[in-house]
């Protein structure tokens, strides 16, 4: 999954939380890999598939099952009882970003994909142009041939 070994998803804090970052739990609606960005419905947790031009969306991060001692490879199952991480701004976490992304540079702005990954913005944010809305910004620098664990600062 990652081409540098990864072992967490929450890698540390933006600000002054302590270190401890804020999570929620929902039942996954679907076989769920850790690093995936989810969103919470009325019947749990599930992929986040909006596009990056759908603005309001905030990061939030399937984690690892640490409770049984799962690894970032090994996926939420269905009707499991999901644990996500709720990313604040200045976050550290390592999400996946979807294949063939050259993050040539950090600070590289990363948006969704629209199938709970993240993706190289193409149009950030800026006044009269179509845009899409950055959650993160890559904080390594790599080439994803495979969907990855990169790791990024949350926007």
């Amino acid at each position: 999954m990652s081409s540098i070994a990864k072992r967490t998803i929450y890698v540390g804090p933006g600000g002054d939380n302590n270190g401890k970052p804020l999570v929620i739990e929902g039942v996954a609606l679907a076989a769920t890999a850790p690093g995936t960005v989810v969103e919470q419905v009325a019947t749990g947790l599930q992929a986040n598939a909006a596009a990056a031009t759908v603005f309001g969306q905030e990061l939030l991060v399937a984690d690892k099952d640490q409770a049984r001692s799962k690894s970032v490879d090994d996926a939420w199952t269905i009707s499991e009882n999901m644990v996500a991480i709720k990313a604040r701004s200045g976050d550290i976490l390592n999400v996946l970003v979807a294949t063939g992304q050259t993050i040539s540079a950090k600070g590289t702005p990363l948006s969704l994909n629209g199938a709970g990954l993240l993706k190289i913005a193409v149009t950030p944010a800026t006044v009269g142009v179509t845009s899409e809305q950055v959650l993160a910004y890559a904080d390594e620098i790599i080439t994803t041939s495979a969907t990855t664990l990169v790791r990024v600062r949350v926007a």
